[in-house]
């Protein structure tokens, strides 16, 4: 009788099986709403997110700094720069907590087909009302002459989703009130995610006042310099004060109207899935949903560009919207 063997090269053994990351590591993506420069910069050293996350594991300063092989102090530093920003905060004397969730790989993958459905859901409602958009954004006088994806872009993607909507939210409260204060004046949700670009979100909006105008920017870049409403005249979308109420209002009714009795209908599906994550012992669930929602409006954006109903910009869009008379 002959018997014969097979051999399985043990690289293949080795390749099959998936490696075990360590609990705390740097490969962590950042990501807020409202977009937060200086929180950004904070977050691009590799250290404040490897403390941010070991916090999250509830180790002290003094774990961090020998499992990381640095000093105390080092590790001090950069821990009081994230509580001034208010990234990190003291439960107690001893403890301290990331004021942001922290999302692991093991919890989005919980998250998956919930999030496929609900935006797969959310995205045919808005496309259901898709002629309705269409026709207020054909009547903008002010709009002739930019390209029409563009149009609907500023105003669906930033306009709707990255604006009305959470206007919405912090109205209505149940779900997501207006985001906590951080350092000095600025307000916005963050998180991070593990080893996930794409869920961290790569949209960034940034709004500011200048000269009686919202000038907006929206994309997947920050602009580099500040441009005032005369400077986008003659090339980008600005809207005087007819349009600029009628767009205003329209953004806010169908916002509020329309889109959000979605949520407010499955609120308690929402407060389940936030009980799922990890982060869910030492964050409120209001964080966990403008993480949540943000990588909804992400996803509900890639499948608009993708059935061309909007045209992306290379980097990003400016465009201006006469602010309401105080």
């Amino acid at each position: 009788m002959v018997r014969t063997f097979l051999v399985i090269p043990l690289v293949l053994l080795l390749a099959q099986k998936p490696v075990k990351k360590p609990d705390v590591h740097a490969d962590f993506q950042f990501g807020s709403y409202p977009w937060s420069r200086q929180a950004v910069d904070l977050m691009k050293e590799d250290l404040a997110r490897e403390i941010v996350v070991a916090y999250a594991e509830g180790w002290s300063i003094d774990k961090i700094a020998k499992q990381l092989k640095i000093s105390a102090s080092d590790v001090s530093k950069v821990s009081d720069k994230l509580e001034d920003e208010r990234l990190v905060g003291r439960q107690d004397e001893y403890d301290v907590r990331p004021l942001l969730p922290v999302i692991r790989e093991r919890d989005f993958d919980r998250m998956r087909e919930p999030l496929r459905r609900h935006t797969q859901e959310f995205t045919k409602l808005i496309l259901d009302n898709w002629k309705e958009i269409e026709s207020m954004v054909d009547s903008l006088d002010g709009a002739k002459g930019i390209p029409k994806g563009r149009l609907m872009y500023e105003t669906v993607v930033s306009g709707i989703l990255l604006g009305g909507m959470p206007d919405a939210f912090y109205e209505d409260k149940t779900l997501m009130p207006p985001p906590r204060r951080r350092a000095k004046t600025d307000r916005y949700f963050a998180w991070l995610v593990e080893s996930n670009p794409e869920a961290a979100g790569k949209l960034r909006r940034e709004l500011r006042e200048s000269a009686g105008y919202r000038v907006v920017t929206i994309g997947t870049a920050l602009p580099e310099e500040k441009l005032n409403p005369d400077d986008l005249r003659g090339k980008d979308t600005i809207l005087e004060d007819a349009d600029a109420r009628k767009y205003r209002t329209f953004i806010g009714l169908f916002s509020r109207d329309k889109l959000l009795p979605y949520f407010k209908n499955r609120r308690e599906e929402f407060l389940k899935l936030g009980g799922q994550m990890s982060s869910g012992r030492y964050i409120a669930f209001a964080e966990f949903f403008a993480w949540y929602y943000n990588t909804m409006a992400n996803q509900i954006t890639d499948t608009l560009v993708a059935e061309h109903r909007v045209t992306p910009p290379e980097k990003l869009y400016t465009y201006a919207v006469k602010a309401p008379e105080q």
